[in-house]
């Protein structure tokens, strides 16, 4: 059996981090442009059977139920400290990392995953994709989204705009074995699939192709890494920032996101089509 809840223990499973990975989902929305890749929404009918792997409060299949208001939507998650109830879909507590039921093979139109990263191990990656494919029926699809953390870059917006702090704390993400977690997934997930026997097509978006979303999704990766440092720090993990640090550098990174400051990734999108 897999670890126990990674995610958990880096963010936490609160209400603060819920309505954080809320917000982050519909401004990554926007930025892709789409809930379901054009490809993934040709090949569907009208009530297709879709599966959200780590659904968390279940925002994409709630979103998803707008489209597709005849559509099996079963959202799946380590943990059930985040689920929202909803009479349109069904939440039940699955850890991918480990086989899934036998009941579920071959069930699924198909299987959306997003933003895992937090949770993953470099090994993790292959393992969670057979498991998947597993659910998904002849002919299905699995879509997984994931940021490129390990290149996020911080940004001036305005010629007076300061970066340094923000600059600071995206070096957690991108140094030591963060870094090596953070590289993976969206960089080897194209590969792992034509291993795995799929159909691949791939789909890379800037966080930043909206404009208007740069100083709501740097505010959102601030609270993230913040939430992390306090996670670290009531860890007493080597190098954790003290309290007053983290208070002083919470504190100058918001003035650089308040001078223009902006936090900008490549999101990757890879597609894997099962075969009839």
């Amino acid at each position: 059996m897999a670890d126990a809840d990674i995610y958990s223990q880096r963010f936490g499973r609160h209400a603060i981090e819920a309505e954080r990975m809320d917000q982050q989902f519909e401004i990554i929305t926007g930025a892709l442009g789409w809930l379901l890749h054009p490809s993934v929404a040709r090949a569907l009918t009208d009530s297709p059977s879709i599966a959200d792997i780590a659904t968390g409060t279940g925002q994409f299949l709630r979103s998803l139920f707008k489209m597709y208001p005849g559509a099996r939507l079963d959202g799946y998650d380590v943990s059930s400290a985040m689920f929202v109830p909803d009479e349109h879909i069904t939440m039940s507590i699955a850890n991918a990392k480990d086989p899934l039921p036998p009941e579920l093979h071959g069930v699924y139109d198909v299987v959306n995953i997003r933003y895992l990263v937090a949770g993953m191990e470099p090994t993790d990656w292959e393992p969670v994709l057979r498991n998947v494919v597993q659910i998904l029926r002849p002919g299905g699809v699995v879509q997984w989204v994931e940021p490129a953390l390990s290149q996020a870059q911080h940004l001036r917006g305005e010629p007076s705009s300061t970066t340094a702090t923000m600059t600071r704390l995206g070096l957690m993400f991108r140094s030591g074995p963060v870094q090596q977690r953070f590289s993976h997934g969206w960089s080897t997930l194209p590969a792992l699939m034509e291993k795995c026997g799929l159909r691949v097509e791939t789909d890379i978006v800037s966080s930043d192709r909206l404009p208007a979303t740069r100083t709501a999704l740097t505010e959102n990766a601030l609270v993230a890494a913040m939430g992390f440092t306090r996670m670290m720090s009531a860890k007493q993990a080597p190098g954790a920032m003290s309290p007053e640090e983290m208070e002083g550098i919470e504190s100058a990174a918001i003035k650089d996101i308040e001078s223009g400051c902006y936090i900008r990734y490549d999101v990757h999108t890879a597609i894997g089509f099962k075969p009839i």
